[in-house]
């Protein structure tokens, strides 16, 4: 079988051309012509996940099947990657029968690509304010998918401990030419920040209303199973969501369940969904905070996998 290593995915795919593969992912999505299930998620020992997630495009340049199986460990005594596994991709022309795609490169690329999308739909345009809850891979990606769709001029960090704030912040000096700065608490990152991107795997609130500025865009990425939360429900209070599927969310994100529990979100359209938007849109952030929420999407998987794939290929034309 052939395989797609995950150097060679980050190789393949960079942000502005994520930026595309998004936007084609959430339009496919959006206009039904994806079947995907919710994702089946086993829980193992050590804060072990395991989620497996297939899907059929209908039609279009990506169409086919494709199934994603990752490994997320979230353990303290962790070692490697977080996620690990493969994204399988069926009946690709030129290719073998099945190909695989690291999942790991591709949920870290995806996943961040997905919230530069949205960014660049929804933050103001002048937005350079950036403030990054987390400070693991996502966090890195995070911050150079923001550098591809808003003028950043400022970067603060939060971590859980002092090494990894400062670990993130030397590694973000090597691509950043503006003020870093990190700090112990939410409250002091998130002060003045225009953009907040929010990257735990945190099983309880970590930013609530009170700490986030008037205006801003938030990006929620980090708890995309049952038993995390990143985000206090109160922050959905007269705030503009967005979310990649309403359906997902509301199966999987527990800050989006309490706040449609607790009356602050409808049951029914809890979110406009991002494949419903489009290019110009006029920023609802000038009114009011907005939220993007995200849980991950096969789709999303499948269409970077095979783009990957194609690339890969034509480079040993």
């Amino acid at each position: 079988m052939l395989h797609v290593d995950g150097h060679s995915v980050r190789k393949l795919l960079d942000f502005q051309l994520g930026l595309i593969l998004s936007e084609e992912a959430f339009r496919l999505h959006s206009s039904n012509q994806v079947q995907q299930p919710l994702r089946t998620i086993i829980r193992g020992n050590d804060n072990d996940l395991m989620g497996v997630m297939p899907a059929y495009i209908k039609s279009g340049p990506y169409k086919g099947f494709g199934l994603k199986s990752v490994v997320v460990r979230l353990g303290a005594k962790k070692l490697g990657p977080s996620h690990t596994g493969s994204v399988l991709i069926y009946d690709e022309a030129g290719t073998s029968p099945v190909v695989a795609v690291d999942a790991g490169a591709i949920t870290e690329i995806r996943t961040a690509a997905a919230s530069a999308y949205a960014t660049d739909l929804l933050a103001a345009p002048n937005a350079s304010r950036l403030a990054i809850l987390g400070t693991g891979l996502q966090a890195r990606a995070h911050l150079m998918a923001m550098q591809a769709v808003r003028p950043v001029k400022q970067l603060s960090i939060w971590g859980r401990t002092e090494t990894a704030r400062q670990e993130f912040a030397a590694w973000s000096q090597r691509f950043c030419n503006f003020p870093i700065s990190t700090h112990p608490t939410v409250t002091e990152a998130v002060h003045g920040s225009d953009i907040i991107c929010t990257t735990t795997a945190a099983r309880s609130p970590i930013l609530s209303r009170a700490a986030v500025p008037a205006r801003c865009h938030i990006n929620a990425i980090g708890s995309s199973a049952l038993g995390f939360q990143e985000l206090h429900e109160d922050v959905y209070e007269h705030s503009a969501l967005f979310t990649d599927c309403n359906r997902s969310v509301l199966a999987s994100a527990e800050c989006v369940i309490k706040a449609v529990q607790k009356g602050l979100l409808p049951s029914q359209k809890v979110g406009t969904e991002i494949g419903n938007l489009h290019a110009g849109l006029t920023p609802l952030h000038e009114q009011r905070l907005s939220i993007f929420k995200s849980v991950g999407l096969a789709v999303q998987d499948l269409v970077f996998s095979r783009e990957a794939i194609r690339r890969w290929r034509s480079t040993r034309c």
